[in-house]
Parts: structure tokens; sequence; C-alpha cells
């Protein structure tokens, strides 16, 4: 008997925390499993089943408010499928949210889950559409410096809504209520007050909000909404003032119409449709009208409309307006005029800015035309293409030159999209250096300190601040706060210190870009290099546009670096002996590699015809070397796209991107990139180009539930070598098709040569898709948010 017992207690002890959670589920001991599960639940990517039987047990418990936020994990990163809808449903039924209830069912019924049908037989129909009626103003204001709610200031302290899932190009909304609902209840229960959208979303996201904010009445999310708008190029610069500002001006009427629940709108490319019968209007604090204009188009506008002002029923344009302040201060005040009229109510209005057209004098920028002056003068041979810079302080656009009438009950604010690495006049402005935050120097809070001189009492709202977790570093910061080059971890804790300085400096909040990672997006240093219009379909792991999100958009069981064999068990050898082995896999991220055998590893990777002829046969555009210190990733020099050129005196070297290349007969040479060229500011100061090497590759491992982007390769005790190499910087244009940088054009391939010296030649392929297989998760960034806006893990 004793031995017995002691082979019972040893079975218990050896039992992991998600089987003793499943017996003691099985047993009815709620509380024994989530006491198990405490470990996982507090981790940033928990299992799937632990989320599951944590979210059940806490509905069984009776304590509805977890067991939400616990299915909002799963339903939010499309996880636990029927189940977790099931989950979900269950939870908001249990809290009243009958129509909330009734969406996440329904979804988990077209899954398959059968035990949803007779719950949703046994709900109550929808209620009957009720009478519309006459509606008071919300109590929302943006004036002396703040947001105000009645009579309480309100620090905004929110996120943007970006919606595009991975294969899905920004237009291409989801339609799910449920997934919308997932999404702000995981927002919510970070400590976000606030969310912002770009363009109208689809019926579905505004019934989700009139669902969560019926049942959050204490902790309502409040929109700020966008009237979305291209660029007049189809009608020209000289009609802005005709069918333009037409078009421009139904969208705002429709957007408004939607926001009380009253618009029926047909399927139009490009734009959200169908019937809006939730009325949200109550809980929208501001429009948010516009873009980022580019200064060429308000340049244009200005010069080919002298003399244009504007005084409406709500707002005017100051006399120092310029032409295109006068334009806006005319949409505003007509989109004002319409929600007056048609519903009785009015809320704060702006238009969307950006540093590039801030009403701030900046001495270290120069225009093009200017820094080609200097430059000239000095005698060197500079040709414009080499000035690839907007005219970031040319024109401005003034919110402070839009003005309520006298009398008038319209309020306004000031929206930046501002980021701490660009334009440069942010990294080189002397006075901006001297500015001391809580966290020592900073440019980014002198820059933040400028505006709100500039402002006054006009509130200031930063309506976007990130900062990306992405391999690649398309401009340097300072203070190390770079566009991209940032672990997760590292996202997480910059991304805060940018919010308390937004806070440090006075501002009335900020939004941050962005809820999740979007694959859809481009960024100028990398784009270059992939297929047009296949972005969605692969994640450009170099590209900071597309690694902003608070939910981290990734392959589906993507393999963790950590120099284990554990993952790669199914993956077959390439090449197989005594002394060394090599496996590859590929997924819409990375060419992974495993290898064991001596070291340094070298290897030669052919992707297109030509290159070194390193061995019988067999041409290389790549060379990878990797030792137990480091690693580098060189390219051949014809097939590297860009060449060191100068402007014929010392000092004025840079590189010259060179478009589409073919590779040659060698050197291997590193892959380098220019990402902060060398600039002239308008006193003649010259301030150096910033280079950096993108094939430097370090040691290092990714950490449980999160990724360390920046780490390239890991070295496992047993002597694993584990590398991953981001698509991009083998010049893969679009791993999705195989298709590879190349002149004229992108090469269809079969696959990728790989040579170890001493081995026959090897071929590695994948298979292509057109849906890519992805995952979401919680990144660090929305624990270290929850922990900032709510005061606690």
């Amino acid at each position: 008997m004793r031995t017995l017992s002691l082979l019972l207690l040893l079975g218990l002890a050896l039992a992991t925390p998600l089987e003793d959670a499943r017996r003691l589920y099985a047993q009815g001991d709620m509380a024994g499993v989530l006491a198990r599960l405490d470990p996982f639940l507090k981790g940033y990517d928990p299992p799937e089943e632990a989320l599951l039987l944590a979210g059940f047990a806490q509905y069984r418990l009776g304590r509805p408010e977890e067991a939400l936020f616990t299915f909002s994990r799963l339903v939010g990163t499309s996880k636990g499928g029927g189940e977790a809808l099931y989950g979900f449903g269950l939870v908001l039924r249990a809290l009243g949210d009958w129509e909330g209830a009734r969406s996440a069912l329904d979804w988990a019924l077209r899954q398959g889950y059968r035990d949803a049908e007779e719950i949703l037989k046994g709900m109550p129909p929808p209620p009957a559409p009720t009478p519309k009626a006459r509606k008071n103003p919300p109590p929302f204001r943006a004036e002396k410096a703040r947001f105000w709610i009645g009579e309480k200031p309100f620090q905004v302290r929110g996120v943007n809504l970006g919606v595009a899932l991975p294969g899905r190009f920004p237009a291409e909304f989801p339609g799910e209520e449920a997934l919308y609902r997932a999404w702000l209840e995981l927002l919510s229960a970070m400590g976000a007050n606030a969310i912002r959208t770009y363009t109208l979303l689809p019926p579905a996201f505004y019934r989700a909000l009139l669902g969560h904010n019926r049942l959050h009445k204490d902790r309502p999310l409040y929109l700020f909404q966008g009237v979305w708008t291209e660029l007049p190029e189809e009608e020209g610069y000289e009609d802005w003032e005709g069918p333009f500002l037409e078009k421009f001006l139904l969208e705002g009427r429709e957007v408004l119409d939607a926001l009380h629940g009253n618009l029926s709108r047909p399927p139009r490319p490009g734009h959200a449709h169908g019937d809006y019968t939730a009325d949200v209007s109550p809980w929208v604090m501001g429009l948010l009208v516009g873009r980022e204009f580019e200064p060429y188009s308000v340049e244009a506008y200005n010069r080919r409309h002298p003399g244009r002002t504007y005084r409406g029923r709500f707002l005017e344009a100051s006399p120092k307006a310029s032409p295109f302040e006068a334009y806006l201060a005319e949409v505003l005040d007509r989109l004002a005029t319409y929600e007056q009229e048609a519903y009785g109510t009015l809320r704060p209005l702006s238009v969307v800015n950006w540093p590039t057209l801030d009403p701030l004098h900046h001495p270290t920028e120069s225009t093009r035309a200017e820094e080609m002056a200097l430059r000239r003068a000095r005698g060197e041979e500079i040709r414009e293409e080499t000035i690839r810079e907007f005219n970031n302080d040319e024109v401005s656009l003034d919110m402070t030159k839009i003005r309520p009438r006298p009398g008038s009950p319209v309020t306004l604010f000031a929206t930046y999209h501002a980021y701490p690495y660009y334009p440069d006049f942010m990294n080189l402005d002397p006075t901006y250096a001297q500015s001391q935050g809580p966290f020592g120097p900073s440019n980014y809070l002198g820059y933040l300190l400028d505006l709100k001189a500039h402002h006054r009492d006009q509130p200031v709202l930063i309506g976007e601040i990130g900062l990306p977790s992405s391999r690649g570093i398309a401009h340097f910061q300072p203070q190390g706060l770079h566009h991209g080059g940032h672990s997760e971890a590292a996202q997480a804790e910059g991304v805060g210190r940018l919010v308390q300085e937004i806070e440090e400096a006075g501002l009335a909040g900020c939004l941050v870009f962005a809820l999740m990672d979007e694959w859809f997006k481009r960024n100028w240093l990398f784009m270059e290099w992939e297929v047009p219009g296949r972005n969605p379909f692969w994640h450009n792991i170099l590209d900071p546009e597309e690694n902003y999100g608070l939910l981290a958009a990734t392959a589906r069981e993507a393999f963790r670096l950590d120099g284990k064999a554990g993952e790669w068990e199914g993956i077959p050898f390439l090449l197989q002996g005594d002394a060394r082995f090599l496996k590859a896999h590929a997924d819409p991220e990375y060419l992974w590699l495993l290898y064991r055998g001596p070291l340094p590893l070298r290897l030669y990777l052919d992707t297109v015809p030509g290159g070194v002829a390193v061995t019988e046969g067999f041409g290389a555009e790549f060379f990878l070397e990797v030792n137990a210190e480091g690693g580098r990733l060189l390219v051949e020099k014809g097939y590297y796209p860009f060449q060191e050129l100068d402007h014929g005196l010392p000092g004025t070297e840079y590189l010259h991107f060179r478009g589409a290349t073919r590779p040659g007969s060698g050197p291997f040479v590193p892959f380098l990139l220019e990402p902060n060229r060398r600039r002239t500011g308008r006193d003649g100061t010259d301030y150096p180009r910033i280079v950096y090497e993108l094939g430097q590759l370090r040691r290092g491992l990714d950490p449980e539930g999160a990724r360390d982007p920046m780490a390239d390769f890991a070295l496992g005790e047993d002597g694993l070598l584990e590398i991953r190499i981001p698509w991009g910087m083998l010049l893969i244009a679009d791993p999705s098709q195989r298709l590879v940088w190349y002149a004229p054009e992108p090469l269809s391939i079969g696959g990728i040569g790989l040579w170890l010296p001493g081995t026959p030649p090897l071929t590695f392929t994948w298979p292509t898709w057109e849906e890519p297989a992805f995952t979401l998760r919680l990144k660090p960034l929305y624990f270290r948010l929850r922990e900032s806006w709510r005061g606690g893990p």
C-alpha cells in the first residue's frame, strides 16, 4: 500500500498544470482550476485550453466580468473557435447584453458549435426599433487645453483602430460583431477610455460599441470618428471647390448619419456599407476630419486660391488664415451645421495634422529647394533626385486660425500624428535636445512643449503615437526611440515613456497606434523591394509600418527562437551526415534554418540566376556566416540595391537607390541602409547621415509568450544553431508566390539554393499561398499600458 500511495503521489506531482486543471474541472472544483492555471493567466500568451478552462470556471463561479476578459482574449485573437464564442455569448447573456450574446452565439453556431443553437432558441427576439426622440446635445467640450465631459476634465488615453487582418487590404473590414466586441472589451480592460477610427467601419462595429457602452456605463469607450478623404487627383486642384468638396462633405454627412444610427449605405468599392441602426452619438467625443495632407497639396491649393476666406454659421477663418485653412473651416462648419439641423447635436471638431504641417518654425529644416541651393553654393555637384524629403517646414496648417464665431457652441481642438523620430527637425533642433523629462533628455518632450505653447488654451490631441517592434530601422532618434529596431519588450517600455511625456507636456491626451500589426502597410525604406499589391499576404518583419500593434499578427504556429529542436521534429533534413545536418522551414515571415556542425557556419544562398560562382553550377547572391558571438549576411555587390556615391566633395557621400538589379560576379558586400540622410539646415549647418548594417546578425532568444525580432539566431546547449532570416533581407519580394527582386521585374523562382562548403548544393522550396496562415496575440505593450492606465498588473 505504501508503494502504491507513493506512485499515486508521484503521478500527481508529474501531472502538468493543464492536466490538473482538466481533472479539477471534471470534478467541479472551479476554484482549484483557476488556482492551477494562475501562472498561465499571468503570462503574455497563455495556451488556448488554459483560457477556455479559466473562462468557463470563472463563469460557473459567478464571476462574469473576469470571464468576459478571459473569453475576449480568445475571441479577440481569433483563438478557441466556436467554443470560445459560445463562452463569450454565455457571459454576455449573463451580464444582460442579449444582442451581444446573440452575435457571439450565432457566430459559434456558424462555426459548427451546436450547443449554441439551444441557447439561441431560448433567447427573446431582438427588440423592435423605437421611434427616435429629440436628443440632448452630448456634454463634450474642447477648451482650456482639455476635453471636458460636463464639468469634469477628461484625459484621452486611447487606441487607433486599424482593423485590417493579415491577407486583407484596409477597406476589407471584418464583418463579425463579436470580433469587434472582443477588441473593445480588451481595450477597456487595458484602461483605455477612447478609440479612434479613420473612416466609417461596418455597422457591426457600431453595434458592438453600443453594446459595450450600455454594459459598461461607468467606463464607456468614447469615440473619435474619422472622416477620410483622398487627395483630389482625378478632379485636379482647381476643383477642390466643386465636385471634390461635395464628395468630401457627402462622406462627412454619411458618417454623421451612421453615428446617429440613421444610414443605409449601398455597397461601394473601398467603403463600408449596410444598415447603420446603432445610435452611438452620445459617446462620440469628436470628429477628426481629413488625413495627413501632403505639403505639396496644401501649397498647390494656397497658390491656386489666393484670398480665399470663410465665415459660416458656427465657424470662421481668422484674417491670418491661409486659403487651405479657410477651406477646412468651411468643411468643419458645414458638417457642424448639418448635424445641428438634422439631429440637434454638436461635438468638438478637429482636422488631422502632422508635424510636417505644424505651425512652428524649424531652422534646421530646409526645404528641398533651399537645401539644393545651399549645397550648390559650396560647389557640390548635386542631383535633385538625391534629396527626397518632404518640404517639412514650407507650409503649415494651423487650427488656431480656424475659430468659433462669437457665441458659437462649437469647440475645436488640434490633432497631430506626432512620433519622436521624424521629421528631422525633431532630432536636430538644439533647443529640443535641452528638454528634460521624467526619463532624462527628451527631444520629443521639447517638441511637445513647443506645440503646447503655440496652441495655448486650444487642446492638443496626439492622434497617433507609437513605436514599431520591427527588425528594420527607418529612422534613428537621439534617445533610442527609433522608427523600428525594438524588441517587443523595448516597444512596451518606449511607448509607455512617450505616453507619459505627452501627459507631462500638459496635452489633452493621446491615441496609441495601433490595435494590431497591419501587414498591408508600406514604409519608404523597404517598400521598393516588395511586389506592389501583395503586401497583405506576408509579414515584412523589416518594415516598421507593419509592426506597431498592441496585437501581434504573426505566422500561425510560428517557431520560437530558442535553439531547441522540438518544433523541428516534423521538418525533413536537407542535409544529414555524421558531422553536421541542416533543416529549413518557411512561414509568412521568415526563412528558418536549423544547423548542427562546426562553427562558424558558412552558407551560400542562391535566389536568382547569376551570382558568385562559389562551386560548380552554383551562383550565390548571399553569404551567411554565423559563430557563437554574432554573424553577418552579405549580398553580392551587383545585386545590392544601393550604390555609394558622392556630390564631388568629401563628406557628401550617400547611398543611391539603383532600382531593380541583377547579380554580378562579386564580391560580397555588407547590406547597408541609410535611414537618416545627410541634411543641411537653413543656416548652412550640415547634419551627417546615419548608416547601419542591416545584415549584422545578433544572438538572442524570444521571451516566453513574446518575440524579440532583433534576435536573429540562438545557440542551444547541445550545439544546435537556429537562425531566422526575414524575407526582405534575402530580397524575396513576395514569399507567398516565391517572387524575388530582379531586373527588370520580380522573378518567379522554384526555391532557394543552399551550399555548405564540402557538400553538394541543396535546394529548399516551400508551398505558395493566397490566404496567409496567421495568429494574433497580445504583445507586452498591452500589459505595459494596462499597468500604466489602470495602476496595476
